[in-house]
């Protein structure tokens, strides 16, 4: 596990300085996780208890529709990235999505209670967290800005620049759905970027 914990400090460390005093504290809270493609980290309806940092893998979160269809609400490929269901572990209830692994899944994992207990007498640990969650806000932040200024086109060419390895190893479907247009949509759009040969698995 060494090795993870060696990939993840500096990963942390950029996103709010943490000494190595305070490292060796919180890394014997860590344990690895390990999943293969088309395992599930977690269901809808999993309470989940966990942080997870992605160390190696991609990993898709996705809803659950009531006529059956499934909804991509993010993708997790770069190494550091947190994977949790926030109003799950704070609230104690059942994750609204699901995590499924598309690429063989590394993580370290700590538990909720554990990463917020040290960051209550850990000031950099508690700066760190209040960091996390502000990426966090940042991020859905844009997610909807896109949805509501962009157009399909051009959430599809940033999807391309965010995720470049999601768009080579999963279904266009899979992508249509995060998108948050249709199969045929996509198509007609990657048909007029000259991209229809690109991950061609409909």
């Amino acid at each position: 596990m060494k090795e993870q914990l060696d990939i993840l400090h500096p990963i942390l460390n950029n996103v709010s300085p943490i000494s190595k005093d305070t490292w060796n504290e919180i890394s014997k809270y860590f344990k690895t996780k390990n999943l293969k493609e088309g395992e599930h980290l977690f269901y809808i309806g999993d309470t989940v208890k966990d942080f997870y940092f992605l160390i190696d893998g991609i990993a898709r979160y996705y809803y659950f529709k009531d006529n059956g269809k499934e909804f991509n609400k993010s993708f997790a490929l770069q190494k550091g990235h947190l994977i949790s269901s926030i109003s799950s572990v704070t609230q104690h209830t059942g994750s609204p999505f699901s995590v499924e692994i598309l690429a063989d899944f590394t993580s370290l994992c700590i538990s909720y209670k554990d990463f917020i207990n040290f960051g209550s007498k850990n000031k950099q640990w508690n700066t760190l967290t209040l960091k996390i969650y502000e990426n966090l806000i940042i991020k859905k932040e844009r997610r909807e800005a896109d949805f509501l200024l962009l157009s399909a086109t051009q959430r599809y060419e940033n999807f391309l620049i965010d995720y470049e390895r999601v768009a080579e190893i999963v279904p266009n479907y899979h992508i249509a759905s995060y998108l948050g247009i249709t199969e045929v949509a996509l198509s007609r759009i990657r048909k007029e970027m000259n991209l229809t040969n690109v991950n061609d698995k409909d």
